[in-house]
């Protein structure tokens, strides 16, 4: 009885986030909550019957819009789409052919948007009022190697970029290179390399801990002493769930914290959903195939999951190889958030106006990387 009160819950907190109806029926709870699955202590629900973008290619990013309310931006493969969440109503703000492949973004400011053209090997900021677009570092069309001025800098494939909040900071995960790269200033240095290619990339602005997964891997690497620390100890890909020690992904790709011990990560060849809990240090799955307890794995089934967001609601809307989101609620117990020292650091600065780029850059609801 409890567990079927705590569904119906949940089902009413999902309702709202997402704009359908309230219904209390069995036979509703059946067609919107169309999966639940207890991990230790949080219970997930997955919706699917939403009001979703039109998708061509594949989500490679989301994030919600700083700067106005019901509005997120979506990476669809070589265009940017801005998405009105109430009204379903989307607009595609880059032109054809001015992006090769878009895998991530990050807003510096109400206006700005630092766009990463993976298969360009460069980054590029977008004015959102004008829909213009101008370089911000490397060299499109030219792959290497190379720190220094933003400029000068290259790149190969680079991934995603995640931002400091605090200092304006910003953290890329230069694949081809095998490395991290920090994008600070008017400068683009070497934070480390790895023995792997680095794809998601994800700043944890409270507790200040960047979390990276690669090919096989999923780390934690601490800016402040470039420590790393292997969340997923195993170097081999494949697929396991259970102790940390163990587990095993398959070119996981985004990252979403949603509680301080409760890391989601999209396990992209495995079509899978993973859970990280670095306190029962276990990963688990969700709409996995061999789940017991499965409501319905045709509706639930993700294929190749690559983008996380993270509503400020909460709630969580999945992305990836596929035209179809999922919409992911949950319900834990959040533990008292402890603050950590914040070191000074000179941000990236955006653009201003098109005389000043050269001089500065020498240095704004919801609910597919090529595999």
């Amino acid at each position: 009885m409890w567990n079927k009160l705590l569904n119906l819950l949940l089902l009413a907190v999902t309702i709202i986030i997402v704009g359908i109806t309230p219904v209390a029926s069995d036979e509703d709870l059946e067609q919107f909550a169309v999966y639940s699955k207890a991990v230790n202590d949080i219970k997930f629900v997955v919706v699917t019957d939403f009001t979703q973008p039109e998708i061509e290619e594949r989500v490679w990013h989301m994030e919600e819009s700083d700067a106005e309310v019901d509005i997120y931006y979506i990476a669809d493969g070589s265009r940017l789409i801005k998405y009105e969440d109430s009204s379903g109503d989307q607009i595609t703000l880059t032109a054809p052919g001015e992006f090769t492949q878009i895998t991530g973004f990050s807003q510096v400011n109400d206006t700005t948007i630092l766009l990463v053209d993976s298969l360009s090997h460069c980054l590029k900021w977008f004015d959102v009022p004008s829909s213009s677009t101008s370089l911000a570092a490397g060299s499109c069309n030219s792959s290497g190697y190379v720190d220094g001025e933003l400029l000068t800098a290259r790149f190969s494939t680079p991934r995603q970029v995640t931002r400091n909040n605090q200092d304006g900071s910003l953290y890329l995960s230069d694949s081809g290179n095998n490395a991290i790269r920090l994008l600070a200033g008017e400068l683009a240095s070497t934070m480390i390399t790895l023995d792997d290619s680095p794809h998601g990339i994800y700043y944890d602005n409270r507790h200040q801990q960047l979390y990276v997964t690669t090919t096989s891997r999923f780390i934690r690497i601490n800016p402040a002493t470039n420590i790393v620390t292997p969340l997923i100890e195993s170097t081999t890909v494949g697929f396991k769930d259970g102790g940390l020690n163990w587990a095993q992904m398959n070119s996981p790709f985004e990252i979403k914290k949603i509680a301080r011990y409760v890391i989601l990560v999209a396990d992209t060849l495995n079509n899978r959903l993973r859970v990280v809990n670095t306190r029962a240090d276990t990963v688990s799955s969700i709409c996995s195939s061999d789940d017991e307890d499965l409501t319905s794995i045709d509706k639930c089934n993700l294929y190749q999951p690559l983008s996380l967001m993270r509503y400020k609601s909460g709630a969580v809307l999945i992305g990836g190889n596929s035209s179809e989101m999922k919409l992911l609620n949950y319900v834990l117990d959040r533990p008292t958030p402890v603050p950590f020292p914040k070191p000074p650091m000179k941000p990236m600065k955006p653009p201003t106006t098109t005389s000043k780029l050269l001089l500065v850059i020498i240095c704004s609801q919801r609910v597919t990387w090529s595999v």
